[in-house]
């Protein structure tokens, strides 16, 4: 594995982390790059077990180490025993949120069950994980870190639902931050332009964003990936309840 951006920055070695999406897409990218900076990554997945497992065998081709924890977060007892499995292997230093889901239609064209199932993943899980996630911090800096997007504060069509619960999830930071921080624990946010091979290709408008994201030279997955890491590092103490935009510019213009 490359590490781009990242290479010879960071050192996790002994760090255990936990990565919510972690074995495709962005989240797949993210237990990469913490397993090759030695790290021993759990990664979280619902389904396809043959990208889980094609993940997990590229990590440990390249050397590194990684488990892998099947769990829908949409079930608070699947995420207790997520837990339970990592607790019995021992400590967590570090807790990413990459999971998130949505409906990509206009805001009253979201059905009840669509809304409660973006805010349960995108949200909520974030809430029940760092409930869980912090007795197993306890003692050490802890890294709590989730992913958001520019819809948080933009509006942009169709993301209604996901733009909200993105808002929600930020907010929610800020508490959990000042909160935890007496337990050395901090928490924050990192939001990305639009990035390629993630579920926003799935966006009815995803074409034009693209190339505006090829016009604009907005960040790369590396670079976003950098800024988790980064926020994952002992370098970021002094961050707390930040959400740290990292879209190369993407959304400053129109």
């Amino acid at each position: 594995m490359s590490g781009g951006t990242l290479a010879g920055t960071f050192n996790f070695s002994g760090k255990r982390a936990l990565v919510t999406g972690g074995t495709r897409g962005f989240g797949a990218l993210l237990s990469k790059r913490l397993a090759e900076h030695g790290a021993h990554v759990y990664m979280n997945y619902v389904r396809d077990e043959a990208t889980a497992q094609q993940t997990l065998a590229e990590i440990q081709a390249a050397g590194g180490s990684a488990t892998l924890l099947k769990a829908n977060l949409v079930h608070s007892e699947e995420i207790d025993a997520m837990f339970a499995q990592v607790a019995a292997e021992g400590p967590l230093d570090i807790l990413i949120h990459n999971a998130a889901l949505g409906t990509f239609k206009p805001t009253l064209d979201v059905r009840a069950n669509q809304w409660d199932l973006t805010m349960a993943v995108n949200v909520r899980a974030l809430l029940l994980c760092a409930k869980r996630a912090v007795p197993l911090m306890a003692g050490r800096p802890g890294r709590i870190v989730s992913m958001s997007s520019l819809g948080s504060e933009q509006v942009i069509p169709s993301y209604g639902a996901i733009g909200t619960s993105k808002a929600a999830l930020e907010a929610l930071t800020r508490y959990l931050a000042i909160e935890l921080k007496p337990k050395q624990i901090t928490v924050n946010v990192v939001s990305a332009g639009p990035l390629p091979n993630t579920s926003l290709a799935l966006h009815p408008g995803y074409a034009s964003m693209a190339a505006r994201a090829t016009e604009k030279g907005a960040a790369t997955p590396d670079e976003v990936a950098a800024a988790v890491l980064f926020l994952c590092s002992s370098a970021a103490s002094g961050f707390v309840g930040q959400t740290v935009v990292v879209d190369g510019g993407y959304g400053l213009s129109a």
